[in-house]
């Protein structure tokens, strides 16, 4: 690996008067050439007020959430991963600009500093307004652009994106392949609506679903919702898939409800794979999906089974004195662990070929796909939780 070392350079912009503040630490003169990285993050600078206690305020203020802490722990994350490279030699200069979450003024200010033209990497934690413009600042200067929290494969109309989030084609995949190292000899029911199941998703599962098991069903449920105790074997667990996603969270809540009590009236052996949005749903009375075996999609949970997410929770509880209670603190620390690495080894390029085997310090790993060369990268590695003794816990990635 290379000898080089860190510095970091905090810029925190607001577009109201236009007033930018640079700390740096000042790391020795080198010949090497430092890794330049760009963070946009709506750190909410302008609400620090709200920070103000005293005798008299303070149990008002008490449990209150407060805007400029939301995204703090993915520069945290991120700052410890910086640590950890200056160890080994690094060279960073960081960026931070805080740039709202969808602020087209902040933004373009930020767009607009004298460093952005000859940033290494930008990584934009902003809604999807804000992501446009950056997008096409990074495609007009061929600087990749890491997007850590988007599902929308929209964002991809730019060779130079990076997508951390699987989208739902690469959850089908992984789900088939799960199905078929995992639980072949069960009986899979894949329930789907014809109003809002992807075409392109009903059709995989169509097309592969038959490769992989012997005794499978896919119903549309919407027709056919009061005949699903027909299609669930009294002799053989049944490995029952939910792929019905409502437009609002009140149908999806209704429909959760509808089904678990069907499954849960029929006796006999259930899997369920569902949201883990459905344990909302259900409160804090976890018994009924505790019982159904529930699973679900996860990119990253703050999982004290994973080793490595244990070593971080450690560093961050050192550093921070607290544990992080969010995910976006893994995000941030796996984002710098895993790009900084191969841009310090292959530069920019990487961009053309972003998978490295080099991912054992890496609390959820990666892997990159992309479709057509006229689009971005997909991070594709999708991992399958359980409900187990009340606890979640990861079961397979793929």
């Amino acid at each position: 690996m290379k000898k080089i070392l860190v510095s970091i350079v905090l810029v925190l912009v607001f577009a109201a008067n236009g007033f930018c503040r640079s700390v740096a630490n000042i790391a020795p003169k080198t010949q090497k050439t430092a890794i330049k990285v760009a963070m946009l993050l709506p750190l909410y600078y302008e609400n620090i007020d709200e920070l103000s206690f005293n005798e008299y305020n303070i149990d008002e203020k008490r449990g209150k959430k407060y805007k400029c802490f939301s995204y703090l722990p993915f520069y945290e994350g991120a700052r410890l991963a910086l640590d950890e490279l200056e160890k080994q030699g690094y060279k960073v200069s960081l960026y931070v600009f805080d740039c709202g979450d969808n602020d087209d003024k902040k933004m373009q200010v930020a767009l607009n500093h004298s460093a952005m033209k000859d940033m290494d990497l930008v990584v934009a934690l902003v809604m999807k307004q804000s992501f446009n413009m950056v997008s096409e600042f990074c495609r007009i200067n061929k600087i990749p652009l890491i997007n850590p929290l988007s599902q929308d494969d929209g964002i991809l109309n730019n060779p130079y994106v990076i997508k951390i989030q699987p989208d739902d084609m690469a959850r089908t995949v992984s789900l088939v392949k799960y199905i078929e190292q995992k639980r072949t000899d069960e009986k899979i029911v894949v329930l789907y609506d014809d109003r809002d199941t992807p075409q392109d998703i009903l059709a995989y599962w169509k097309e592969n679903l038959p490769k992989v098991s012997t005794k499978w069903t896919i119903i549309n449920y919407r027709k056919n919702a009061s005949r699903l105790s027909n299609y669930l074997s009294d002799k053989e667990n049944n490995f029952v898939i939910n792929l019905i996603n409502k437009k609002t969270q009140a149908d999806n809540k209704a429909h959760a409800k509808a089904l678990i009590n069907t499954l849960s009236n029929k006796k006999c052996k259930i899997t369920l794979f569902a949201s883990y949005d459905w344990l909302d749903y259900v409160g804090n009375d976890y018994k009924v999906l505790q019982e159904l075996n529930l699973h679900f999609f996860l990119t990253y949970y703050n999982d004290f089974t994973n080793v490595n997410f244990t070593d971080f929770a450690n560093k961050y509880r050192t550093h921070f004195k607290v544990v992080p209670d969010k995910i976006y603190a893994s995000i941030g620390y796996d984002i710098i662990n895993y790009f900084l690495p191969l841009i310090n080894s292959k530069g920019k390029d990487f961009i053309h070929s972003p998978n490295t085997t080099e991912q054992k310090d890496m609390i959820v790993r990666y892997k990159f796909a992309k479709p057509d060369d006229n689009l971005g990268w997909a991070n594709t590695n999708a991992i399958i939780y359980r409900l187990e003794n009340y606890k979640v816990r990861s079961c397979w990635c793929y």
